[in-house]
Parts: structure tokens; C-alpha cells; sequence
């Protein structure tokens, strides 16, 4: 077993049941989507007040970068001086990230093998992978389970009274992967004109979307710097950048996977503009200077 199986086994069992009350692969994404995020949701909102704090201190932040722009010592010891004084950690919308990491992962996992995690074949006296794939290939149907459970799974459904008969008595749990007329578990092509190229394109546009936000909304802005700062360049770019890996993606992979990262950028935007108003660019307040007597008391204790 992985490492990362730790998750993706409760998250696949968590997507079976959903699946099995819902009946439909397009409703369970979306359900499995929410349940993820709620799940995700303490961490989310920790980063949030982080990126509002680092919004509030950014017109310092810029004060301070134009004074010491030449001289950087001083500019990494006033920066951490504002970061002290308004009780800020610059690493503190990081750690929310790293910890989400490894069940993003298990999220794609989970959803890029349905046989592994979801039907969980060689388990609770299933046949494995390759037999169901042995006996598949003899009906007609050849699938490279190693790069594609999800064409499996959807030939498994098509197959379903073949495999019943060749395995009597065990009950293979079947994936419908059609959502109103799109078949979830094909691959867009652009050699081919279908609905399911919306499927990328949507993909790519949502994540755009999703970083213009968050770049809006954390105070930064989304033309390249002219004042030669590489870093906030770099990460402009990549807001460009991964839209277009994102909507590549989507092209080649099956369209479930997509159509997920459709849903997942959708919930993450409506989660960022409503924390946002709930957590604006707020600092802490400044604590009361204390009485004399309760200082004087401080130091005697001491």
C-alpha cells in the first residue's frame, strides 16, 4: 500500500457510497466535491485570514520596497518588523497548502482509478484487474487498465451480464458514466466535433478565473511589474500558464477528470468571494497601552 492510499482508500470508499445512493457519475462528482471541500474547509478559511492579513500590510509593504530598494538588508528587516507588529506569518498561507497537497492527489486518484478505489476489484472476493481485463479482451474490448481504469470501468458497465455470467455469485458494482448525454469516461478530441470539448476549454477557463481572483482579491495586480520585481512577474505568468496546462490536460485525459476540475474551480470561487466578505483585509487591532499598576505588577512577578 502507498503512501498515499492512507487517503485515497477512505476518500475511494467515501465516492462508492456516494455513487451507489446517487446512481449517477456526474451528480457524484459534484457531491464528492462539496463533501472534499467541507472537509478541507478549516484549513481554507485559516488561509484566508492569512491572505487577508498580507493584504491589509501590502501599501506598507510597497512604502517600504521603494525605500529600500537598494539596500536589501534594511528591506528584509523592515518587512519583518511589519510582519511583527500586525502579528502576520508569512508562511502561514503555505502551510494550509502543504497540507492540502497530498488529498488533492488522492482526490485525482481516486477519480483516475474507479477499479482500484471505487469497484475495488481483487477485494472482498472480487476478481482482480487483470482477470475482469482477460475477460473483457475476449468479448472484444481491449483497455491498457495501467493508463486508463476508466475506459475499463466504463466497458465493465457495457459488458455487465458477461461478466456476471463468467463470475457467478459476486456482485461487480457497475459505473454509468453518462450525465445528460455526455459520456464522462471518453476523451475529448479535437479531431472530432463534440460537447465534450467544452469540457477543456471550460477547464481552462475556470482556473483562469480562479487565479485572476485570488490575485485580485490578495491585492496584487494582474499586469506584469515594471519595476523588475521577478517574483510578482513569475507568478503572473503562471496564472497563464496553468489555465493552458489545465485545459491540455482535460484534452487528454478522459472527461470526468475535466468535468471534476470544472466543479472543484467553481466550489473554490465561490468559497474565496464569500470568505472574503467575511474576512476582509482587516488588521488586529492594536493592543491598549497597560496601566502603570498592572506594568509595575508584570515586573515584580518577574
Amino acid at each position: 500500500m502507498g503512501i498515499f492510499d492512507l487517503i485515497n482508500i477512505p476518500l475511494g470508499y467515501l465516492f462508492r457510497y456516494i455513487y451507489l445512493l446517487l446512481q449517477n457519475y456526474g451528480w457524484t462528482l459534484l457531491v464528492f466535491t462539496l463533501v472534499t471541500k467541507a472537509i478541507l474547509l478549516p484549513l481554507t478559511i485559516k488561509q484566508q485570514k492569512s491572505m487577508s492579513k498580507m493584504q491589509a500590510v501590502q501599501p506598507k509593504l510597497q512604502e517600504i520596497q521603494k525605500k529600500y530598494q537598494y539596500d536589501k538588508d534594511k528591506l528584509n528587516q523592515e518587512t519583518m518588523k511589519v510582519y511583527q507588529e500586525n502579528q502576520i506569518n508569512p508562511m502561514g498561507g503555505c502551510l494550509p497548502l502543504l497540507i492540502q497537497f497530498p488529498l488533492l492527489i488522492a482526490l485525482y486518484n481516486i477519480i483516475r482509478s474507479p477499479l482500484t478505489y471505487v469497484i475495488q476489484l481483487g477485494k472482498h472476493g472480487l476478481p482482480t484487474i487483470e482477470q475482469v481485463r482477460e475477460v473483457l479482451a475476449g468479448l472484444g474490448s481491449v483497455v491498457n487498465t495501467t493508463t486508463d481504469q476508466i475506459g475499463m470501468a466504463s466497458a465493465m458497465s457495457k459488458h455487465a451480464t458477461e461478466l456476471a455470467a463468467q463470475f457467478p455469485g459476486v456482485d461487480i458494482m457497475n459505473i454509468d458514466f453518462t450525465f445528460y448525454g455526455l459520456n464522462l469516461a471518453q476523451t475529448p478530441s479535437l479531431s472530432t466535433l463534440s460537447p465534450l470539448l467544452l469540457i477543456p476549454v471550460l477547464a481552462g477557463l475556470t482556473t483562469f478565473l480562479t487565479s485572476w481572483v485570488t490575485t485580485k482579491l490578495s491585492g496584487q495586480s494582474t499586469s506584469p511589474s515594471a519595476d523588475g520585481n521577478d517574483t510578482a512577474n513569475t507568478m503572473k505568468m503562471m496564472n497563464y500558464f496553468f489555465p493552458f496546462m489545465t485545459a491540455f490536460f482535460a484534452l487528454s485525459l478522459p472527461a470526468g477528470l475535466g468535468f471534476y476540475w470544472i466543479i472543484s474551480n467553481l466550489v473554490q470561487l465561490a468559497q474565496q468571494l464569500v470568505m472574503h466578505r467575511f474576512f476582509p483585509a482587516k488588521l488586529p487591532e492594536p493592543s491598549a497601552p497597560k496601566h502603570y499598576r498592572e506594568r509595575e505588577a508584570e515586573r515584580r512577578k518577574k
